[in-house]
């Protein structure tokens, strides 16, 4: 295969978040070395781990300026064992610098102050900032979620079709309890902390459901009849296609990190369709309790004064306010009208094939170009196994 269309193709897979269809691809050589610029950042901000919040605003100062410059220190002295420039960005990712990244750190609350109890949190720290950028950068969460979002700017209007297909029930439900005493009390007197545990757990049933969704579609994706079928489907990549296919390639089987990494990318782009459904709701019944929820019914149903959080002007001779009772009633309800979204795409079939069919459309695309780019290569697979 041409060396540059082989580039153009994975750079294809990196902007579209499924890094892991690149044939061989290294977790030093490839993710964390794509991820140099953050561990590079995250490096020199762990200068902050030998501050004490009791100092003077000089100490502070001085610590931080001091661990910036033992951590500068240590990274020119190993660049110039290396017979490389001094301030040098690593040309990839080994053990040696995940070690400085980890280890060097860890000596700045030991140098100033003697703390060995912060170089024990400084080491945790730093190997979980590790963990989530090559989490991150694995499984190119940036770009997915960067063509998720465009992806749902072009399909606004399917998704608004969707919507007020589910409009209906969703009114029809909820209505009644945005109008309930009992709704108020709940969830407009919660406090904060406990309104999000809240929202977090319908998140979480929200991605239960479509996770089941996304396990039964996924699967059918990847079958195809013919080369016209298969060409037809990889789209402006079909160039990869041999001079002479008489039967479409068998494509090679895909690795679990490859399947998590397609559905993580179909998971991200369903998940904000149903979070902008969510939004429409919850900015409806915001919108409808400025308009017909008086502070007095919410005093009446609290039976407290609600909290004003802006009051704007007047219509139809009363002040419009919004209040944190309001807001907190919105949210809730848009969060529950999301799970709702999500399980009901999930049981009506003709409502769950609208909502996947342009994203399964592109899933498809991707998998024809996986199959095309691993035919066109698999004498180079062979001979590097």
């Amino acid at each position: 295969m041409d060396p540059l269309a082989r580039r153009d193709v994975e750079r294809w897979f990196i902007r579209r978040g499924i890094p892991h269809f690149i044939a061989g691809y290294s977790a030093t050589e490839d993710v964390l070395s794509r991820a140099l610029p953050a561990l590079a950042v995250a490096f020199l901000f762990s200068s902050v781990s030998a501050i004490d919040l009791d100092w003077p605003w000089w100490g502070i100062t001085l610590a931080i300026l001091g661990g910036l410059t033992v951590l500068l220190v240590a990274w020119a002295g190993i660049n110039v064992m290396r017979g490389r420039h001094r301030w040098a960005l690593p040309a990839s990712v080994g053990g040696v610098e995940i070690a400085v990244f980890l280890l060097v750190p860890v000596f700045l609350p030991l140098i100033f102050g003697g703390d060995l109890s912060g170089a024990g949190i400084t080491f945790v720290t730093q190997l979980l900032v590790l963990a989530v950028v090559y989490a991150l950068t694995s499984y190119g969460v940036v770009a997915i979620a960067r063509w998720a979002v465009a992806q749902i700017v072009t399909s606004l209007g399917q998704t608004f079709r969707l919507f007020t297909r589910a409009l209906p029930l969703l009114l029809l439900g909820f209505m009644f309890l945005f109008i309930n005493a009992e709704a108020w009390q709940a969830a407009g007197e919660i406090n904060q902390a406990a309104l999000l545990a809240a929202l977090g757990l319908f998140a979480l049933l929200g991605t239960a459901f479509l996770l089941t969704q996304i396990s039964r579609e996924l699967p059918p994706l990847a079958g195809f009849d013919s080369p016209e079928q298969l060409v037809a489907a990889a789209g402006r990549k079909a160039y990869l296609a041999m001079p002479e296919m008489p039967d479409p390639p068998a494509p090679a089987p895909m690795s679990k990190r490859e399947w998590g990494n397609v559905g993580l990318v179909v998971l991200l782009v369903q998940g904000l369709r149903v979070l902008l459904v969510s939004a429409l709701v919850g900015v409806f019944f915001v919108a409808l309790g400025l308009l017909i929820i008086t502070p007095e019914t919410i005093e009446l149903w609290t039976t407290e004064a609600p909290t004003t959080i802006w009051r704007a002007f007047r219509v139809f001779g009363r002040d419009v306010q919004l209040s944190r009772e309001l807001l907190q009633v919105a949210l809730f309800l848009a969060g529950f009208a999301g799970v709702y979204f999500a399980v009901y795409t999930t049981s009506d079939a003709t409502l769950r094939s609208e909502f996947f069919e342009d994203t399964a459309e592109d899933v498809r695309e991707a998998l024809a170009v996986r199959a095309l780019y691993r035919e066109a290569i698999a004498e180079e697979i062979m001979v590097g196994s």
